[in-house]
């Protein structure tokens, strides 16, 4: 009975450290994906955001593509200066080649509206067995045109 019991022992030494690390890796995998989901969410929704902003200070000040591009990247209607020969970055990588201005309806009336498109945006992922780089969707914010002329 002894002797059964040592040699089953003896088998037995690694399994608990085989498992710890099947589990622990399962573990880790899963927080990761969790934050990273996370992360592209947020990426989505601060776009999201900023395209709404956009467009209704867009709206409110009757600017030009090259201004709402500006906007919606840098915080300001101009581009800023570059560093050291270097394009200037927006947020989150956020390009003015990657918006897009346009007019909805037709102007003077009520259902005209402007409309302020941000797509291709490439986000890092962590997540493995999936492309560094992920396209987030794009996004569209409309504003109506209720002050054109007006500036602040």
């Amino acid at each position: 009975m002894q002797a059964v019991n040592k040699s089953l022992k003896k088998s037995q030494k690694g399994a608990a450290i085989v498992e710890t690390a099947l589990v622990l890796i399962t573990m880790v995998s899963m927080i990761f994906f969790v934050l990273d989901m996370g992360r592209l969410l947020l990426t989505q929704q601060f776009i999201a955001e900023r395209a709404r902003v956009t467009a209704r200070m867009a709206a409110v000040n009757n600017w030009t593509a090259t201004a709402v591009a500006n906007y919606l990247c840098y915080n300001t209607t101009t581009t800023p200066a570059s560093v050291n020969g270097a394009p200037p970055g927006g947020y989150l990588g956020l390009v003015p080649s990657k918006v897009a201005y346009s007019t909805v309806g037709t102007s003077g009336t009520a259902d005209y509206r402007l409309k302020v498109t941000v797509s291709g945006v490439r986000v890092l992922t962590w997540i493995p067995f999936m492309p560094n780089n992920f396209t987030a969707a794009p996004v569209s914010a409309t504003a109506p045109a209720q002050s054109l002329g007006g500036t602040t």
